[in-house]
């Protein structure tokens, strides 16, 4: 059984992070947690860029999200 504690899985992204921003040619990278257990989640900003097949990456599952373009906040010029 993976360990799929907060601290398991954050130590996980952060070997890995590179590799799944790569992979899925995604925006961005997190972690989530449904039920009991921790999972990263893979932000994606097309829908064809998700896969339907469940991934896993050293036993933590990735849950895909589809944001569309994500622009930064300026801060409001005075």
């Amino acid at each position: 059984m993976t360990d799929t504690r907060l601290e398991s899985v954050r130590e996980i992204l952060q070997r890995r992070k590179s590799e799944i921003l790569e992979t899925y040619r995604a925006i961005g990278v997190g972690i989530g947690k449904e039920d009991d257990s921790y999972q990263i989640v893979v932000y994606l900003e097309r829908p064809e860029d998700r896969t339907d097949t469940p991934v896993s990456v050293e036993g933590v599952p990735l849950k895909f999200v589809v944001t569309g373009p994500i622009k930064p906040l300026l801060p409001e010029t005075r």
